[in-house]
């Protein structure tokens, strides 16, 4: 049994007949979606559900022994458990959790209304994290990749270090969800960091060029880096998503 770092716990919301599931990043936590969960709830009147991807808000020693179908399952059963109660459900996700997203929308459209993924990684990588991959031989562990934030003296809660097998376990989720794009018929909400340095802007134009959805919306940002969710643009994030899951509900 493993023990959950202070902040890094699944939260849950309940509210109106509207449910949203919001989703962390690679080697990040809840902590990073929490004042988006709760600013949904608070100003939308949402159900928002935020669970704790397997491996994650724990340890490096612990990720390490999970990948991306523990990372996709746990999204999926948040998916399904809210859609068995809810007339509607949207997705969220930070960065890994922008990739479950648009893999969830992907692979469930009859159970996913629409979807905002943010600074998702779509297939376009950085340098340095292609490059970890091609090490030969492997290292265990490289810097922690969290808390790319503008604000000053904020900080995310996520790990110094990652476990580079699990970075290649990302690798194949980013690959296989950029190949399913093209089945996203859901409207979308795409919203990125003009500036950020985990994951690169260009994802943003690849999702929005690659999915099949009538209704596409892209959402720069100036203000915020990658963690977006707890950066300057936090309350406009919070409005747009809001307005945006509440207009498409209605709808």
């Amino acid at each position: 049994m493993v023990s959950v770092l202070e902040g890094a716990e699944p939260f849950a919301f309940e509210g109106n007949d509207i449910g949203v599931v919001v989703l962390h990043g690679f080697t990040g936590t809840t902590q990073s979606m929490r004042y988006l969960g709760e600013g949904l709830h608070r100003r939308f009147g949402f159900t928002v559900v935020g669970p704790r991807l397997p491996g994650h808000g724990t340890s490096p020693d612990d990720m390490e022994t999970t990948g991306y179908l523990d990372w996709v399952g746990e999204a999926e059963v948040a998916l399904t458990s809210l859609a068995a109660r809810k007339r509607k459900v949207f997705v969220a996700g930070l960065s890994m959790g922008g990739t479950l997203t648009l893999n969830l929308a992907a692979r469930f459209p009859d159970l996913v209304a629409g979807i905002a993924p943010i600074a998702a990684a779509a297939g376009q990588l950085t340098e340095p994290f292609a490059e970890a991959l091609m090490l030969n031989p492997r290292p265990t562990r490289l810097p922690g990749i969290g808390s790319d934030i503008k604000a000053e003296g904020v900080v995310e809660l996520a790990y110094p270090e990652v476990p580079v097998a699990c970075m290649a376990e990302a690798m194949v989720l980013f690959a296989a969800t950029s190949d399913l794009l093209g089945r996203i018929t859901c409207p979308c909400l795409v919203v990125q960091g003009r500036e950020d340095h985990v994951v690169p802007a260009a994802n943003a134009l690849k999702i929005v060029n690659a999915v099949s959805s009538d209704d596409i919306r892209l959402l720069w940002l100036n203000e915020s880096y990658h963690v977006a969710t707890l950066d300057n643009d936090k309350d406009r994030i919070v409005d747009r998503l809001g307005a945006f899951f509440a207009e498409i509900a209605a709808a």
